[in-house]
């Protein structure tokens, strides 16, 4: 009597244990799997219009510019912001990350500094003295650069100041676009920038007139955007053959060389499901539920 009493006793704590390891089982597939494809994916769809150029003056101010982009950028599901030119300070730069999460149109002047290769990106900070000893703890992350034409002086930020004073990180998948002169005749910048998470820097290798690159701004936009659109590399070939008499014989350019297939992503093609996100989770799913199936029969035998 007593011997049955301990076995029937011994066959309900074994039920037990199994109703608890599958009921964990069965809460932890149903949490894996919400995870991994109901959840909600949020993306950073903004884009940032930044018009440093028109510091120099209303006459370099282009609506047209402005309308056109933000309605290419705002019909293909992203949040377009502009910031005029005399927003763009050096502490602007500093939170440029958090300007634009996918992509980053620049409309600024920008110079190679002499005997360097910085690439040097203007604020429109105008120079002063008492302004320089401000900023004379930066070094060689500020330089004062001048716009040809008209003489005035302003504070510009180069590569390092990029690496050491820039403030958090880009969207692994932001474009930026450099709009300026020699923005991609030297490399430096372009590389600082990318070292910060960006996806690609696209630039001129020369000197640009401002209805050029206004013009092959949009047409990049345009190409990049299209509901078949092209890769970086196509996008800039296309303007490069369209535009082939550019008065300083510069050329529209990216980097990395390695992003050259990059398709940008829009938010009119976006998702929300994870069972159309990456194949390796349907893998990982896959995998999840035969080790739960496997681990059912383990304690059932």
């Amino acid at each position: 009597m007593t011997r049955r009493t301990k076995k029937a006793k011994k066959g309900i704590n074994r039920k037990l244990l199994y109703s608890v390891v599958l009921t964990t089982l069965i809460l932890l597939a149903v949490v894996v799997t919400y995870y991994l494809f109901f959840q909600p994916h949020t993306e950073n769809w903004t884009a940032a219009i930044i018009d440093q150029i028109t510091v120099e003056g209303e006459n370099l101010f282009n609506q047209d510019f402005n309308t056109t982009s933000a309605s290419l950028l705002n019909s293909s599901g992203f949040d377009a912001k502009y910031y005029p030119g005399d927003e763009v300070t050096v502490d602007f730069y500093k939170g440029l990350p958090l300007k634009g999460g996918k992509i980053i149109i620049l409309r600024a002047h920008s110079t190679v500094r002499k005997d360097s290769d910085f690439v040097d990106l203007f604020t429109s900070e105008p120079y002063s003295e008492s302004e320089e000893k401000k900023y004379s703890s930066y070094g060689d992350q500020i330089s004062i650069a001048e716009f040809l034409g008209t003489g005035n002086k302003y504070f510009a930020i180069g590569p390092t100041f990029v690496d050491f004073s820039m403030k958090g990180r880009f969207d692994d998948d932001c474009v930026i676009i450099l709009m300026g002169c020699s923005s991609l005749e030297e490399e430096s910048v372009a590389k600082a920038l990318v070292n910060k998470d960006a996806k690609v820097v696209i630039g001129w290798t020369g000197g640009v007139e401002l209805d050029d690159t206004d013009r092959s701004t949009l047409d990049l936009l345009e190409y990049l955007l299209a509901d078949s659109p092209y890769t970086i590399k196509g996008a800039v070939d296309k303007i490069n053959d369209e535009n082939p008499h550019n008065p300083y014989g510069a050329e529209l350019d990216y980097y990395p060389k390695s992003a050259w297939d990059y398709i940008v992503p829009t938010r009119k093609n976006e998702t929300s499901l994870g069972l159309t996100r990456e194949p390796f989770q349907v893998l990982l799913f896959i995998n999840l539920v035969k080790w739960e199936l496997d681990s059912v029969t383990v304690f059932f035998n």
